[in-house]
């Protein structure tokens, strides 16, 4: 029977899949409400770089566990729906306490202000790195440092400057202190308008503060660590479950399409639904400045994606009927995993997730350091080149991955991100970045289909979610939990720049070896099909997508079809 005259017998809303674009317009709608300024919301409510950093790792190796768990339960109950609205209410609930918690409570910074001999006076005071590389960076941005002083009854302050000028510092020697590195900033007696007859008294008490609160902050109030670990805790099993729901997005949308090619131009409505909320947040943020404004419209449209999602009609796949289910057990996934082409796949992804744990957060990191007073404006065109290639790639990702085949779309990607990095690395003028982030076509557009689309057809019937849910597991997981250690050690330690070189390297080397590889197995599979037709006595009809896709799971399937055809 034709399928264009069944497709017109549908209704509206089912040919044109629109509860189903809606689930992903909602769903990552109320994600673009809260992922922008998540980590700022932690370090605005205390939480140290340090601290977040930290919740960040861990987070990435506890989305490897999670997202390939969830896929497993869904398969395991074949409820994708009830368990996606699940994950959603529990990290809706999450993410809601988080906001709601009290701030982390921390004392002034305690500073002693000496007289030392006429016109010479310094400042002595213990804090961290931050206090001073992180506002005297953006002292032409308006970011200063007030001092409030008193000696008896009089109280006075005044406004200092940080530079290399007029600092010195000592690491302290015990490894048991709370602030890091003693610090004394001479102070030009200009700033101190003959205010205190200094010859009278060798030191006075001072509190240090800055124009911008959370880049000065001194030891903590007592009582603090339960509320530092519950933000930690809230915040890892929030993102978590995003994360895993993202994964099962996936499965839902293979599940109610007719075609695996017809994902990408449903999943582009939910970067369109990001970019919408996420901007109208922002503004109506700084209408009403309050943080109420993220947990009510978080709250409201998390609501309707569970509505709308209980309404997703799902299908049986072609290949879960004709083809005998395998049981979910541990044997299977052991086989699984020593399939060759889902070792393959997942060892590519691997090597992307890398990738992205270079490119967040330490590329928005090296822009700050490079353009402190520009940055802000600079990211925000990034990400809204970023996000307009994207959708041109989900737009386009069904004609672009048919046309290049599966293997050829993932040699691309490796080169996308050579160029990309190998950009960051030699242009030294943050402002040209911005041609840099047309990549993200590849980087995430073609890519995320691309990883969608495969998992679905290399998966054993029954464990579609099952390798949906490992594959992003081990892309945002595990992949990127390694290359944020990796990049770590190469930013702190040894420099900046010299990381974003390290992975155009790592992303060429890698393009090489899947080429070599794709093209090894592409002529093994070649000679097992003209092997199978000569002993059949068929001459074999040869598909020019088929031809380009040289995993050797199509060729068995392609062996497997004539001989079920005699």
């Amino acid at each position: 029977m034709d399928s264009t005259s069944d497709n017109s017998k549908l209704s509206f809303i089912s040919r044109y899949h629109v509860i189903l674009k809606s689930h992903y317009f909602l769903f990552f709608s109320a994600y673009g409400v809260v992922f922008p300024i998540l980590n700022l919301t932690l370090r605005s409510h205390g939480l140290s770089n340090t601290e977040i950093s930290v919740s960040n790792t861990i987070l990435k190796f506890l989305i490897f566990l999670t997202n390939p768990l969830m896929g497993f339960i869904a398969d395991k109950s074949r409820r994708f729906l009830t368990t996606f609205n699940i994950l959603v209410v529990i990290y809706s609930i999450a993410f809601t306490i988080l906001f709601l918690l009290p701030n982390i409570k921390s004392h002034h910074i305690q500073a002693d202000l000496h007289y030392l001999k006429p016109s010479e006076y310094v400042l002595d005071f213990c804090a961290s790195q931050e206090v001073v590389t992180k506002c005297s960076s953006r002292s032409d941005c308006g970011c200063s440092y007030q001092a409030y002083c008193q000696r008896e009854n009089y109280l006075f302050n005044f406004t200092f400057t940080m530079n290399s000028n007029n600092i010195q510092k000592r690491l302290k020697d015990t490894l048991k202190s709370q602030c890091g590195i003693d610090y004394r900033v001479s102070i030009d007696e200009v700033l101190l308008e003959n205010k205190l007859d200094f010859q009278s008294s060798s030191m006075i008490k001072c509190e240090i503060t800055c124009s911008i609160p959370f880049f000065c902050h001194g030891l903590r109030y007592k009582g603090q660590t339960i509320y530092i670990f519950l933000y930690g805790i809230l915040y890892i099993i929030g993102y978590s479950l995003v994360s895993a729901a993202n994964a099962m997005g996936a499965s839902i949308g293979f599940s109610s399409l007719p075609g695996a090619d017809l994902f990408g131009k449903q999943r582009v409505w939910g970067t369109i639904g990001f970019g919408i909320i996420a901007f109208s947040t922002s503004r109506i943020y700084e209408l009403f400045r309050s943080e109420y404004v993220y947990v009510i419209m978080f709250n409201i449209i998390s609501i309707l994606t569970i509505i709308v999602t209980s309404f997703i009609p799902m299908h049986k796949n072609e290949k879960k009927t004709n083809e005998k289910k395998q049981k979910l057990n541990l044997s299977t996934l052991i086989t699984l995993f020593k399939n060759m082409d889902v070792f393959i796949f997942l060892s590519i992804t691997f090597i992307w997730g890398m990738s992205y744990g270079c490119l967040h957060p330490y590329l928005a990191l090296y822009v700050d350091e490079m353009a402190p007073c520009q940055s802000r404006s600079i990211i925000g065109f990034m990400f809204l080149i970023a996000s307009i290639s994207e959708v041109t790639a989900f737009y386009s990702a069904k004609r672009l991955i048919n046309f290049f085949g599966p293997n050829l779309s993932s040699i691309i990607i490796f080169l996308a991100f050579s160029v990309r990095f190998g950009g960051y690395y030699f242009i030294l003028e943050p402002r040209f970045f911005l041609p840099l982030e047309t990549m993200h076509f590849f980087n995430f557009g073609i890519l995320y289909v691309l990883i969608a689309q495969k998992a679905d057809l290399i998966a054993p019937p029954g464990l579609s979610g099952t390798l949906q849910g490992i594959a992003h597991g081990v892309i945002l997981g595990l992949g990127c939990g390694i290359g944020l250690i990796v990049s770590s050690y190469i930013y702190i330690v040894i420099q900046q720049r010299l990381l974003f070189l390290v992975f155009a390297i790592l992303n060429i080397v890698a393009a090489i070896f899947y080429s070599i590889y794709f093209l090894l197995t592409y002529k093994k599979s070649s000679i097992k099909n003209v092997i199978v037709s000569t002993d059949n006595n068929i001459v074999l009809e040869e598909d020019g997508n088929l031809n380009q896709e040289s995993l050797p799971s199509l060729a068995m399937m392609a062996t497997n079809n004539t001989e079920n055809k005699q």
